[in-house]
């Protein structure tokens, strides 16, 4: 049985995400705030809609990938969000990075209306996501997982099944620390190869006979590889800064995760101080 899917929230993770269900045979509705994406997600043969609501009444399985946990609670809660609209059974799976918290509350507030909401952080980056490849982490009944099966298969080959929901998020947040604070050595190492004379392809090389560089790290490496005009260019910037502030909202969680449960992580700390330095955000305030 073929499923209907719908899609909230097509920024950089979103957008390679969503393009990857009609291509896959799963009639698809995508919403963003952006018309620019949805009309780039549109070329896969989404079909682009004007309201979380109307994604509700036309969906079976729905993905929400939208930046932060204030933006989750606006396209699912209220008048116009998905809760509001859904027919009971349908499958909500949250891809967004946020608080275990706020996946429990999500979770009590969709079963009121008869909804399964499933927690599924997405990691590997946008590359790896647009070719059908993502990395799932799914916490949620075994039920609405086996009922949004075809809606995985499209996204991805690699899944973590992580338990009662809040353990996805503590894990991807878990991993987050560790993406970021490896970009930083991958960048400091490549610095000091190419500072030395080294040319970075050697660096690369040896990072990856040595397996602490993997196909992730080689791809957070290519900007530092280009001319300083064409990594100082508006595109660019756009793009990194996108990425930056969603590691730094992840950072920030982490860290504040770690306050909670009592624990130092003085890495992670000044590593979110000088994330735009990592990420390469040409930006003197934050650098």
């Amino acid at each position: 049985m073929t499923i209907r899917c719908g899609f909230i929230g097509l920024g950089i993770m979103g957008n390679a995400l969503a393009r990857n269900l009609a291509p896959n045979g799963l009639p698809a509705t995508v919403f963003d705030i952006d018309e620019e994406a949805m009309a780039e997600v549109a070329k896969s043969g989404a079909k682009p809609v004007a309201s979380p609501a109307e994604i509700a009444k036309t969906s079976d399985v729905i993905g929400v990938c939208v930046p932060a946990d204030s933006h989750v609670r606006a396209v699912l809660c209220g008048d116009d969000g998905v809760f509001a609209h859904a027919a009971r059974g349908t499958v909500v799976a949250i891809h967004s990075t946020i608080h275990p918290e706020t996946f429990l509350e999500m979770a009590e507030l969709g079963a009121e209306s008869g909804v399964d909401v499933l927690e599924v952080p997405v990691a590997g980056g946008p590359v790896r996501a647009a070719e059908g490849n993502a990395y799932f982490i799914i916490a949620g009944k075994q039920e609405a997982i086996d009922k949004a099966k075809p809606y995985f298969d499209a996204l991805t080959n690699e899944i973590t099944l992580a338990g009662e929901l809040g353990n996805a998020a503590k894990l991807k947040l878990a991993l987050n620390v560790l993406t970021n604070l490896s970009f930083a050595a991958a960048l400091e190492g490549c610095l000091l190869a190419k500072a030395m004379g080294l040319p970075q392809e050697l660096f690369e090389e040896g990072g990856q006979a040595n397996t602490m560089l993997n196909s992730l790290h080689l791809q957070y490496l290519t900007t530092r590889k280009m001319p300083e005009e064409a990594q100082r260019s508006e595109g660019l910037q756009d793009y990194l800064r996108g990425r930056m502030e969603i590691a730094q909202k992840d950072l920030s969680l982490a860290l504040e995760m770690a306050r909670e449960h009592g624990i130092a992580m003085p890495v992670t700390g000044v590593v979110s101080q000088v994330i735009a330095r990592i990420y390469g955000v040409h930006d003197d305030d934050l650098r």
